[in-house]
């Protein structure tokens, strides 16, 4: 359904369907409206903080890259994690920034792009050869199939419930390879488990903001209004979906990478990127944390 532009609009006709709650404006049930409470801020971004936010996706990933390139030997497998999770970022803001059908199916399937690999490298380990590139063509048809469909039909549910199980996945996969990948009992296993629970958390926590921004629209505009700008912008539940996933995300990418790598322990929280080495010492690490590492005779 094509929805009416804002005037001076730099994109013109919204193409999209999906339009989330805006910057301010009074909330109606007619679907026309929503394009009166885009373009708040400037002509050419649609929804500011929607875009501003996936930033942080961005910078998380450069920040991993960053990382890798200190190491030696790094397969460059383990780059592209964090080139999926630039994606992320770079899909997401061109489609709120544009609100148009080509950049939200592009904004739906960097999240596949991004958790595949993250997929694969947690299905693989230890794997041979033979069976890690069965199971790279296993996971790329089922992608190439999923994105053929999504695009075609347009459609939610197939797309949501492949990303959920994918998540879902990875998360039993990485409890798992804390539990083989480090000692029992060690300040490494509670600081991983730390960031872990954490980012589970966090990511978590994103969902639920999301659903909260569609359910309670209407009073999250009539509040943005009161407040006014700039301070509105922190009820722009959207734009802190993007924060807490983002975090998530880096943070289950990140532990992946160090485990399946074989790296050492020694320091956790140089490691990651914040928040992480401030879970890693949280109330969600829980008592191993205090634990002192064996001395070496």
């Amino acid at each position: 359904m094509l929805v009416e532009s804002t005037p001076g609009a730099f994109w013109g006709l919204q193409t999209a369907k999906a339009n989330f709650c805006e910057e301010v404006g009074t909330y109606q049930d007619d679907i026309k409206s929503h394009s009166d409470l885009d373009y708040v801020v400037t002509r050419y971004v649609a929804e500011f903080i929607n875009s501003l936010t996936n930033l942080l996706y961005i910078f998380y990933g450069i920040y991993g890259l960053r990382r890798l390139r200190q190491k030696s030997n790094v397969d460059v497998f383990r780059t592209i994690p964090y080139w999926g999770l630039m994606a992320v970022g770079i899909c997401s803001a061109a489609f709120h920034i544009s609100l148009k059908y080509q950049t939200q199916m592009l904004d739906d399937l960097s999240m596949h792009f991004a958790t595949t690999p993250v997929l694969h490298r947690v299905l693989t380990v230890n794997a041979t050869r033979r069976d890690t590139i069965a199971m790279a063509i296993l996971l790329g048809s089922s992608l190439l199939g999923l994105v053929v469909y999504h695009v075609k039909m347009d459609e939610l549910i197939l797309h949501s419930v492949y990303f959920g199980a994918t998540i879902v996945v990875i998360g039993i996969r990485t409890m798992q390879l804390i539990n083989t990948q480090t000692r029992a009992g060690s300040a490494a296993r509670g600081q991983i488990w730390g960031i872990v629970r954490f980012g589970a958390v966090i990511f978590n926590s994103g969902f639920y903001l999301w659903l909260i921004d569609g359910w309670a629209c209407g009073f999250l505009r009539s509040a943005r209004e009161k407040i006014g700008l700039p301070w509105a912008f922190l009820l722009e539940l959207h734009g802190w979906w993007h924060i807490f996933t983002g975090i998530g995300a880096y943070i289950f990418i990140a532990v992946v990478d160090h485990l399946v790598s074989g790296e050492e322990h020694d320091d956790i929280e140089a490691t990651f990127a914040w928040p992480a080495p401030w879970a890693s010492r949280s109330i969600f690490a829980g008592k191993e944390v205090n634990l002192k590492p064996p001395k070496q005779e």
